[in-house]
């Protein structure tokens, strides 16, 4: 066989991976979308989550994949939901108060908290790069926090940034949770898997709303739109794609087609917000997003592991 013909069958492979990337770009917009229409953070986690598992749901039972997982591993599943809630709390608030393109890279350093945790709960000791990315990664996310630009580190702003920083502890520990759902024996499917991250997510969500006094039903056509395509595109079709495509490719590979997502997310910030990085914060940025694809590579790193370079 040629090295033409392993090219051609990674092609749809890769088309696929992209598209769930550029999928998921747009979560950041979408939840600033519907926010300006009066909904809560928490109400829109909890849209999010419930349209995605029904969504993954109905997707599940028309492709023949098992809707149930056994008890202790559905708990787990729910547990990892709830864990997610907790990201996706801290990540909403983050869009608001500085905007989605920063709001994400600084969330993208979940990376970094991701490989510290495996170190601490699994024993997985990172290799020797992983520190030098990590150490360039936090001088970026200095620089792009305002460090040394005309911008005044406190009030809504710092809180925005440390709420960031924040959602990317929060999405490590998803992470670390749901690793061990995915190398069950035999596989799981990675549809039943999600629909059940997102039921227990919503459940979870949907008891925060309780105590909560922000809005919670949408009720504008535009409230309802954003929150669909949230749940229908992001939550089921970008993670469903990503998570069909992932395992397929390199790490390297895979690592380098999810830093669409913070990307993009800064371009539509900019496109349609009016969302602005200055010189230092851009320069930041590149060096946050530099590190964080370095500290997704390494000898012997399995394909798939770069998920952890992405964001939700």
């Amino acid at each position: 066989m040629t090295d033409s013909a392993p090219r051609r069958h990674l092609l749809p492979t890769l088309a696929l991976l992209i598209l769930g990337g550029v999928c998921i770009s747009w979560a950041a917009i979408l939840v600033k979308v519907a926010a300006r229409q009066e909904l809560g953070p928490t109400s829109i986690a909890f849209w999010r989550l419930l349209t995605g598992a029904v969504t993954l749901f109905a997707a599940a039972a028309l492709t023949g994949r098992p809707l149930l997982l056994p008890p202790r591993l559905a708990l787990l599943a729910c547990l990892g939901g709830t864990i997610f809630t907790a990201d996706l709390f801290l990540w909403h608030r983050s869009i608001h108060l500085v905007g989605a393109g920063l709001a994400t890279i600084l969330a993208s350093t979940q990376v970094f908290n991701t490989a510290i945790l495996n170190w601490i709960f699994v024993g997985e000791k990172p290799r020797g790069r992983f520190f030098f990315a990590a150490a360039a990664g936090l001088f970026g996310v200095a620089l792009l926090a305002g460090v040394g630009s005309d911008i005044a580190l406190s009030g809504d702003y710092l809180r925005g940034v440390l709420l960031g920083l924040a959602t990317g502890l929060a999405y490590g520990s998803y992470l670390l949770t749901t690793r061990h759902l995915g190398r069950r024996e035999p596989p799981l499917s990675p549809i039943t898997i999600v629909a059940w991250l997102s039921l227990g997510g919503a459940a979870s969500s949907g008891l925060i709303c309780l105590f909560e006094n922000d809005p919670f039903l949408p009720a504008t056509v535009t409230a309802w739109a954003a929150l669909l395509a949230l749940g229908i595109a992001v939550q089921a079709g970008g993670w469903w794609a990503i998570a069909t495509a992932l395992p397929r490719v390199r790490g390297a590979t895979g690592g380098l087609v999810l830093l669409l997502q913070p990307v993009l997310a800064t371009v539509w910030g900019g496109l349609l917000f009016g969302e602005r990085l200055a010189p230092l914060q851009l320069l930041g940025a590149l060096l946050t997003l530099g590190a964080i694809y370095a500290g997704t590579l390494g000898p012997g790193r399995r394909p798939g592991r770069a998920a952890q370079a992405s964001r939700s």
